[in-house]
């Protein structure tokens, strides 16, 4: 239990803040990786002055599973959140503060009674998060950030109820400035585990530290587009391997991801429109298959997809907007 602690905050830690907006609606999905575009699904709600919208989840059958209602500000940042069941009863809702609309600086949610679920305050620093603590009855997590005069995070702190739990270092190549190394320590402040970034790194074996090395790299494609080679080498030794391919334009086309034996786990595929936005997506693992379908209004926003396996559809989502006049 406690090293599924510690994997959840280096997690936390590994992707950091992430904004309250729905990540389709806020419209990017994170690319795969940093050479290539992010996955677009339509505009961003503030490039057309959405002031709210509402996001409706459907069974197979086409039957009610739950909504959710998203109030913003003019730059486009959630204000307001509401959650309603299948059978449309209030669940919980959430109030958030913005600097400048811009910086979140506290979040309140309640439950459908009016009693206080959860209280969250995050602090900031020439635009990046230093702190954030979330309070839940009498639990409290504290994550607290540190970055070089390059903007470059270099430690992460996760404290439960003002106790140590994970601390990670990071270490950054002198002259390219990437990350080479990443260090996590438990609330005893013993070294767990390290995780190197560069492909040639030969470290000093350590029994009693879990070391790990990931190394990316990238080959252009004769008739255009490149493919990055994502190479994740556990403690034991045994090397897993993503392989995204990218189009002309920088659009992530293909996933492929291998286990330890090169064996083929599970392909992904995506297809654009002619705006760049993002229409089709499939994914195979286990000799099962899913594919979703986008589709996008007038404005340019995401309108609605549904999810299929085996070629059935399990569920459908629904958006609409409002606008700032």
């Amino acid at each position: 239990m406690k090293s599924k602690r510690i994997l959840l905050a280096v997690f936390i830690a590994l992707f950091g803040y992430t904004n309250a907006q729905n990540y389709v609606v806020d419209n990017y999905l994170f690319s795969a990786t940093k050479e290539g575009k992010p996955i677009k699904f339509g505009k961003q709600v503030k490039q057309v002055n959405v002031s709210a919208y509402d996001i409706k989840y459907l069974n197979s059958e086409g039957e009610p599973k739950r909504k959710y209602i998203y109030e913003l500000n003019k730059a486009g940042n959630t204000t307001y959140t509401v959650h309603y069941n299948r059978k449309n009863i209030l669940k919980r809702k959430s109030y958030l503060t913005y600097l400048n609309d811009t910086l979140l600086t506290n979040q309140v949610s309640l439950n459908k009674k009016g009693d206080t679920v959860s209280l969250s305050y995050y602090s900031f620093n020439n635009g990046k998060m230093v702190s954030s603590l979330s309070k839940y009855g009498k639990r409290t997590f504290e994550y607290l950030y540190a970055y070089n005069d390059k903007g470059n995070r270099t430690s992460y702190l996760y404290n439960r109820n003002g106790a140590l739990s994970v601390k990670i270092l990071y270490d950054y190549d002198s002259v390219s400035g990437k990350l080479a190394k990443q260090s996590t320590y438990n609330k005893k402040y013993k070294l767990v585990s390290v995780v190197n970034y560069e492909c040639n790194y030969q470290g000093e074996v350590r029994k009693d530290v879990n070391q790990s090395k990931v190394c990316m790299r990238t080959d252009a494609l004769t008739g255009g587009g490149f493919v990055v080679y994502h190479d994740y080498t556990n403690p034991k030794g045994k090397l897993r391997r993503s392989v995204a391919t990218y189009s002309n334009d920088s659009n992530l086309m293909q996933v492929k991801v291998y286990d330890t034996k090169n064996k083929l786990v599970s392909d992904a595929g995506y297809i654009y429109d002619t705006n760049g936005n993002c229409v089709e997506y499939t994914y195979n693992k286990n000799n099962k298959r899913w594919q979703s379908i986008y589709s996008y209004n007038d404005k340019l926003l995401l309108s609605d997809y549904y999810t299929k396996k085996e070629g059935k559809v399990i569920n459908k989502v629904i958006y609409n907007y409002s606008f700032f006049r």
